[in-house]
Order: structure tokens, then C-alpha cells, then sequence
């Protein structure tokens, strides 16, 4: 017959267990800050990074903080050291909404970055358009389980009819990815209310639903970038 002191060495077994669960965890979300860090490194790297990828599209010229990006930026400062002055969870992803050609993919892909070098972690960009394409590729476990910056969220089909089954594999991502505590980063030039509807009148889908939304609610931070195309201003400096 078991006896209390045996319950209690199970019982201790598995407080213990957990609270190295909780340490490794702890510790991984450490690897994503550089307390270290000051403004103006931060700002050297962002603007370097930032004029890297611009120069890859064909612009060549300085990348311009105004109004509009001003406080994002000083807010992703303290998102990379941890600061307590951050007004994000900087412990959870990123879901930047605006307008096309706002500058939203430069800023988080500049931001990611950083973010590489400070964590040591690959956050491969996929485009929202191929990650169907992926997920048939790698399988959506695989994808559940790497950090990952989906670009322009809500540009991929919501349903794919496969082999007469309609199904909806960005839904069972998220789901996944939530589960896994996985860091994810978003673009979108829609906002998550948009994005959390179902369907239409006519049975149409339009959107996620709202337990998805919630989901990435709860996975990310949501940021809206203000202003319009910066794409224009681009072309008439050029």
C-alpha cells in the first residue's frame, strides 16, 4: 500500500519537473532582449538593415523616420532590451497593420533582423500568398515549431478544396503555433477585427473567424502604422 511519503515524492516529482519547464522557457524568452543595448546602436543597426533591404528593391537613399514611424521605432527599442518602458508584452510577437506601401514590411523585417542577431534564431519570412505552398511542403508541424514573419496576412486563400475537402490550413497553423508559444511576426493591410469575421451572407469567407483572431491576439501585439504610400515619395526623390 502506498504510503503519504510516496504520494509526496510524486508530487514533488512533478513540481519539480515543471519549474524547469518554466525555467527553459523563461530563459529562451531571455535570449530575444539585449538590455545592453543603447538608442543609438539600435538605431545605427535599424537604419543600416532598413537601407539594406531598400537597396534590394532598387531605392537607394536613407531611410527616413517622420510622424507617422517615429514612435513605433522608439517602442521596438525597448521591445528589443526588455525595457519596462515598452508599452508592448515584449515577451509576444508583432502584428503590424497599415496601408499598402506604408513601410510596414520594411520596419518589421529591419526589426527582425536585430532581433536574429540578438536571439540567435532564424525568423524566416514566407509570404501569406505561398504558405499554402509550404505547408504542403513541410508539413504544418514543421512550421508550428520556428520562429516566422508572415508577410501581408490575409492575402492567402482562406480555403483550398483538397481532393473535394474544404479545408482551411492557416486556421490549423495558427491554432498550432499558439499552442507551441512560438514567437510570430505579421504584416497586414488588414486589421484583425477585419480578419476575424467568418463569413458572409452569401457563405462566403472572408476572414479567420473570431477564435483565430483571438488566438493571434493573444500571440502578438497589435501595432497600427499610420500615414500612406511611402512608395510615391520614393519615386519623386528618385
Amino acid at each position: 500500500m502506498a504510503t503519504s511519503e510516496h504520494y509526496d515524492e510524486i508530487v514533488n516529482r512533478f513540481i519539480t519537473e515543471r519549474r524547469e519547464k518554466c525555467d527553459v522557457q523563461v530563459n529562451d524568452l531571455n535570449h530575444w532582449h539585449a538590455p545592453w543595448m543603447t538608442k543609438q546602436q539600435f538605431w545605427q543597426m535599424l537604419q543600416a538593415s532598413a537601407q539594406g533591404i531598400m537597396a534590394r528593391r532598387g531605392v537607394h537613399r536613407a531611410y527616413v523616420v517622420d510622424d507617422n514611424n517615429r514612435q513605433i521605432i522608439l517602442q521596438m527599442y525597448y521591445y528589443v532590451t526588455g525595457s519596462p518602458e515598452c508599452l508592448w508584452n515584449v515577451n509576444k510577437g508583432i502584428y503590424l497593420g497599415g496601408k499598402v506601401g506604408c513601410g510596414k514590411t520594411l520596419l518589421l523585417q529591419a526589426l527582425c533582423d536585430i532581433l536574429e542577431m540578438v536571439s540567435g534564431y532564424v525568423i524566416e519570412l514566407i509570404p501569406a500568398n505561398q504558405l499554402y505552398k509550404r505547408i504542403q511542403q513541410d508539413g504544418i508541424m514543421s512550421l508550428s515549431r520556428r520562429p516566422l514573419f508572415i508577410d501581408e496576412l490575409g492575402r492567402e486563400q482562406l480555403e483550398i478544396n483538397d481532393f473535394g475537402n474544404r479545408i482551411r490550413p492557416i486556421n490549423d497553423l495558427m491554432e498550432a503555433r499558439y499552442e507551441s508559444g512560438v514567437r510570430t511576426f505579421f504584416t497586414s493591410n488588414f486589421s484583425l477585427d477585419s480578419l476575424s469575421k467568418g463569413r458572409n451572407d452569401k457563405g462566403e469567407m472572408i476572414g479567420y473567424g473570431r477564435y483565430v483572431g483571438e488566438r493571434i491576439q493573444e500571440m502578438t501585439n497589435i501595432v497600427t502604422m499610420p500615414g500612406g504610400s511611402r512608395r510615391e515619395k520614393w519615386e519623386v526623390a528618385l
